[in-house]
């Protein structure tokens, strides 16, 4: 308080913060995030703890007459704020109005003389020499006002008066709370607060509720962004595989592979054949017993580049075209499942056309390899009047066949449509967890995914939403800025507010959460708990638990086991066994016998092959995952970055062995080897004729061994799916509501250095660059931190940040 009562200074604190002096070089137009990143910041220590402490920012007029003094003053700051667990925060008290101070400031009309000796004295008792200095031997100006300036020496001193101070923003609900509406900066990444009249100063404004504070601000969907903007591209972005040229491409090569089966079907019809037998070796027989297979593996390896373009951006081109539909974001699923089972989920979301080409993907991928296996046969055919052996085609496998890759080039050009000239909603190609960023910075749902990073199903925790992806305006900011993500048309601003300060400061915080995690210790009322490893270490997919993959193992081993005693013992397989069915050849070339020893090992071999697809999909999707579970931390090149879902076959392995992710490239590696399996079994047998007119089946025993191989590599590749600890999650990240759950409250997505990016280069580029003032890279983690909140969240942030602890992961504390 200050003498005689001229002007008063009151602070209502539960923290208690203290005042410091310091010299700063940063300007007043960086927000606290943007420069977060930087180690360097001047900052002191408080007494009690070792954090960091934040930037300082000051703005000083250039045309004010005391600018020399209150450039001193504004070098004073708060000692950075520092989270509680949310085990001892009181749930009865409102977020907003936790761990927040305020500070008010009342003055009164004071002569010219006392004001100038009063405020000299106060500056005296608070640190504030410089100011006092100013004003030594400075007499009074008659007739002049000296009061607006000793009111801004005193806001440079509290931070009251700074407009754009977040700090400031998150304060609401006592009074005294400041004056002025609270409105979005998009330009800052913050609220900031409007003049106020004279007249309103002097009222104290009304008791106010936190949902309250600031004033309503909807989103209003801009249809028509500037033209010819780059600050605004077009969003009509469709990945590569899925535009019409390459589509066009992909069913110009199932056009002519029905063709080339019609065509043999009616060439075989007309001359009983195609061309005589020689025996079991040689060109025709490679041509007719493999190359059908290894055509239709070509084809079924396309349309899995297909199929991952589809899902990882249908969700975004459903919120982009603004259909009426409220669980885009939580129920359909951004990572392939359509390889063993079909996946119905897009029929079930209102795509019925996309739903209906994954199914004719699915159903050509399925069947198509094992009927190529079987499509020729040997029969006896006459010639000029001479008798013979030839090869035929079997006519109704071949005409199934057509009708399988007629229902898929119908469904690949259903698809075509889908995508030609469509607004997809993308600036680019949504591959990674970086892009994620860009969608969710500055959306309004973002409140919805309270806590939901423990919840084990994401999906049920959320209410059903219509949401739009595209760019927006605020209903009520005062300037017309356009925004782009994704948001709720209509619905409130409703983000959460980037800072506010802890109740009670919380050092070793790591020492703290490593016991937590020794006692596997839950939250006090029974619920779930971040620092619980039950909770962290809960899900992997159901194929690739801990039981799962001993299974696979035991049963992969057995099998292959199996198979060489009985093929090489007594020598099983090379002298042929019985067939125990019909081996005559009907007049269109169909062999009981040679269909089922073809057919058989090749759908059996498929199978193997398309189960593998599963595993190699969700190591490819987890490995940032895994790697930002470093205990650590990583750089961004080798987490957020990552984008081995959508890469092409043998690049994924080629970029993994380069990254050093070894078991991603050779899992990889074995989902195009593993393309092996079908295409031998289904040529490997035949049925021959033995001395003595004895029908057997026999191999090719140069195929044969090579199944062999091939099956051996294939069982030792499971023994390198063992999860392990990094792969372990809360809850599973197949949907984009899943994979928000863990950025929701990461301060990434206010970080001034990551705002609004307008291409995937400028995006790169800012990740992988130093930031300013900072000669390191940053890392980034997957643990517990500090969230925009206040309050501890485990998802993804930055791995440290000045004046907050560091990430806690707890993947390096237990072994």
């Amino acid at each position: 308080m200050f003498p005689n009562g001229n002007v008063s200074l009151r602070t209502v604190s539960s923290s208690r913060p203290q005042l410091f002096r310091t010299e700063s070089q940063q300007s007043a137009a960086a927000s606290d995030d943007y420069y977060s990143l930087s180690s360097r910041t001047t900052a002191t220590r408080s007494a009690s703890g070792g954090s960091r402490a934040t930037v300082v920012r000051y703005a000083t007029p250039s045309s004010h007459p005391i600018s020399r003094s209150s450039s001193a003053v504004s070098r004073t700051f708060l000692a950075p704020p520092l989270a509680i667990p949310r085990a001892e925060q009181n749930p009865d008290i409102p977020a907003e109005q936790r761990d927040t101070f305020v500070t008010n400031i009342d003055s009164t009309t004071q002569s010219d003389e006392k004001r100038d000796a009063h405020l000299s004295t106060a500056f005296d008792g608070t640190g504030g020499g410089a100011a006092r200095d100013s004003y030594a031997g400075r007499e009074p100006t008659p007739g002049v006002d000296d009061s607006p300036y000793i009111r801004f020496a005193i806001s440079q001193l509290t931070r009251e008066g700074e407009d754009g101070n977040p700090r400031r923003a998150s304060e609401s609900g006592s009074e005294s709370t400041p004056t002025g509406h609270l409105l979005w900066d998009g330009s800052l990444g913050h609220f900031v607060r409007t003049a106020t009249p004279p007249t309103q100063q002097q009222q104290p404004p009304p008791e106010r509720s936190p949902q309250d504070s600031v004033d309503p601000e909807a989103f209003v969907p801009v249809h028509d962004p500037p033209e010819g903007n780059l600050i605004y591209p077009p969003l009509d972005f469709v990945p590569v595989a899925l535009r019409p040229w390459a589509l066009g491409m992909v069913i110009l090569c199932v056009l002519l592979m029905v063709a080339g089966i019609a065509f043999s079907n009616v060439w075989s019809q007309n001359h009983r054949g195609i061309w005589g037998y020689n025996g079991r070796s040689g060109a025709r027989y490679f041509v007719v017993q493999f190359l059908p297979q290894i055509l239709g593996i070509i084809i079924t390896i396309v349309t899995f580049v297909v199929q991952a373009a589809v899902y990882r951006v249908m969700p975004f081109a459903i919120m982009g075209s603004e259909r009426p539909l409220d669980k885009v974001l939580q129920g359909l699923p951004i990572v392939p499942k359509n390889f063993l089972l079909p996946d119905l989920s897009h029929f079930i979301h209102g795509e019925p056309l996309v739903g209906f080409s994954l199914f004719t993907i699915w159903l050509s991928n399925i069947g198509a390899v094992p009927l190529l296996g079987c499509f020729y046969q040997v029969k006896w055919a006459v010639m000029d009047g001479e008798g013979g052996w030839r090869w035929a085609a079997v006519q109704a496998v071949g005409w199934t066949l057509i009708a399988l890759y007629g229902l898929l080039a119908i469904g690949l050009t259903i698809l075509m449509l889908r995508f030609l000239r469509t607004w997809s909603g993308l600036m680019w190609d949504p591959v990674c967890l970086a892009d994620l960023i860009t969608f969710i910075q500055r959306s309004n749902v973002i409140p919805d995914f309270d806590d939901s990073e423990t919840e084990p199903n994401v999906g049920k925790t959320l209410k059903p939403r219509v949401l739009r992806l595209g760019y927006w305006q605020l209903s009520k900011g005062r300037n017309p800025e356009i925004f782009y993500g994704i948001g709720e048309v209509g619905a409130t601003v409703g983000n959460p507010s980037l800072h506010l300060v802890a109740k009670n400061r919380r050092e070793h915080l790591s020492k703290v959460s490593f016991d937590a995690e020794k006692h596997g210790a839950v939250g006090k009322d029974g619920s779930r708990d971040i620092y619980s490893p039950a909770v962290r270490y809960r899900w992997a997919p159901w194929f690739l638990r801990k039981p799962c993959v001993v299974a696979w193992t035991v049963i992969a081993c057995g099998l292959f086991v199996a198979l060489v005693v009985v093929s090489f013992v007594n020598n099983g397989v090379e002298d042929g066994f019985l067939p125990r069915l019909s081996t005559r050849p009907s007049s269109s070339a169909f062999s009981s016998s040679n269909f089922l020893f073809s057919f058989i090992p090749a759908l059996i071999g498929n199978l193997l092959f398309l189960a593998w697809q599963h595993i190699d999909v969700y190591f490819r999707a987890l490995q940032p995952y895994v790697m930002l579970s470093s205990p650590e931390g990583i750089s961004a090149e080798q987490s957020l970055l990552l984008a081995y879902p959508s890469l092409l076959p043998f690049e994924v392995t080629v970029t993994a062995i380069l990254n050093r992710h070894y078991k991603v490239a050779w899992i990889s590696f074995m989902s195009v080897v593993s393309s092996a399996l079908p295409i031998l079994a289904g040529g490997v047998f035949i049925a021959l004729t033995y001395p003595g007119n004895e029908i057997r089946v026999a191999p090719l025993m140069p195929a044969f061994y090579a199944i062999v191989v091939f099956c051996a590599l294939y069982m030792a590749s499971f023994w390198t799916i063992w999860p392990g600890r990094y792969r372990y999650l809360p809850h599973g990240i197949s949907t984009l509501a899943e994979q928000t759950s863990f950025f929701y409250q990461s301060p990434l997505l206010s970080d001034k250095l990551l705002r609004e990016p307008r291409s995937k280069t400028d995006l790169v580029t800012r990740l992988v660059v130093a930031p300013p003032g900072d000669q390191e890279y940053p890392k980034y983690g997957f643990g517990i931190y500090v969230g925009r909140d206040g309050r501890e969240h485990l998802g993804i942030d930055r791995y440290s940040r000045p004046g907050r602890s560091d990430m806690l992961i707890t993947t390096g504390s237990m072994k």
